[in-house]
C-alpha cells in the first residue's frame, strides 16, 4: 500500500504540457465507433456529407489526439469522466484542428481504490487555421494498484 506520495515534482512538471495541433476529421467511421461504444449500435440513419452529427463523434476524434503522453505513474488505469461543450454542431466530413493538453493531476489516498492518482486533459476542437473553438472534451483517468484496493485487487 502507498503510505506517501507519488505527485512527485517530476509527475507534476506534465501539468499544463500540451501536445502538437493535429488535424482530424469527422467521418461515418468516426460516427460508427462512438455510437457502438456508447449506443452499442450504429446511429441511424446515418448524416450525408455536410449534415450535422450527434456529439458524441468527439468520443472517437479525442482518442486521436495527437502526441500527449501521460506519466505512468502506476500499474491500472480507469476512465473516470468525460465531459463535452459545443459552441456549435460539427458536420459530417468537416476537418478540425485538434489539439490536447494535460490540465491537471491530483492524489487520493484511501478509498476502494486504495492510493489513486488522477489525470484530467483537455481537448479543444478548432476550426482550421484559427483559434476559433467548436468543441471541448475534458476526461479524467484514475491510475492506481488493484493490488493495494479493497479487496486486494478484485478490480482488475
Amino acid at each position: 500500500m502507498v503510505e506517501e506520495s507519488l505527485l512527485t515534482e517530476d509527475v507534476r512538471a506534465h501539468i499544463g504540457k500540451t501536445a502538437d495541433r493535429g488535424l482530424a476529421r469527422v467521418t461515418p467511421q468516426a460516427l460508427l465507433r462512438a455510437s457502438e461504444t456508447y449506443f452499442g449500435a450504429p446511429w441511424e440513419p446515418a448524416p450525408a456529407h455536410g449534415e450535422p452529427v450527434p456529439g458524441i463523434v468527439v468520443a472517437a476524434l479525442e482518442t486521436e489526439s495527437f502526441g500527449l503522453e501521460m506519466p505512468s505513474v502506476m500499474p491500472n488505469s480507469l476512465l473516470i469522466s468525460n465531459e463535452w461543450q459545443f459552441e456549435r454542431q460539427l458536420r459530417m466530413g468537416e476537418e478540425l484542428e485538434v489539439q490536447a493538453r494535460l490540465a491537471d493531476i491530483s492524489e487520493r489516498f484511501g478509498g476502494r481504490f486504495g492510493y489513486s492518482l488522477y489525470f484530467r486533459s483537455e481537448v479543444e476542437f478548432r476550426e482550421p487555421g484559427t483559434d476559433t473553438v467548436v468543441a471541448r472534451s475534458s476526461q479524467t483517468m484514475m491510475q492506481y494498484d488493484a493490488a493495494s484496493a479493497a479487496g486486494g485487487g478484485d478490480e482488475e
